[in-house]
């Protein structure tokens, strides 16, 4: 009888471990589904979107976000990084 809560406790947490991983797999950020996401942003050179793409990759938490966002809020996105993070000379 003992065996038999031990091997159902044991095969709980099993379950529960694979849960778990299952449930990192799903919250991983897919960086090339990411990389092009970005790459196809129209209106912005490639070297700026690389750009972007890499600040995004450094930040995960920023780079999910942009996964879940529209293509307009995407772009809108891209243009406040480049206004944030290039050197605009004043006039």
């Amino acid at each position: 009888m003992y065996e038999d809560d031990g091997v159902e406790k044991l095969s709980k947490q099993i379950g529960d471990v694979a849960f778990a991983i299952q449930s990192l797999s799903k919250n991983q950020l897919d960086v090339n589904a990411l990389y092009a996401e970005v790459m196809k942003i129209e209106g912005f050179d490639e070297i700026t979107l690389g750009d972007a793409f890499d600040h995004l990759v450094q930040n995960e938490i920023l780079a999910k976000v942009f996964m879940i966002k529209n293509a307009n809020l995407r772009k809108i996105w891209v243009q406040n990084f480049v206004n944030q993070h290039y050197y605009r000379p004043a006039c």
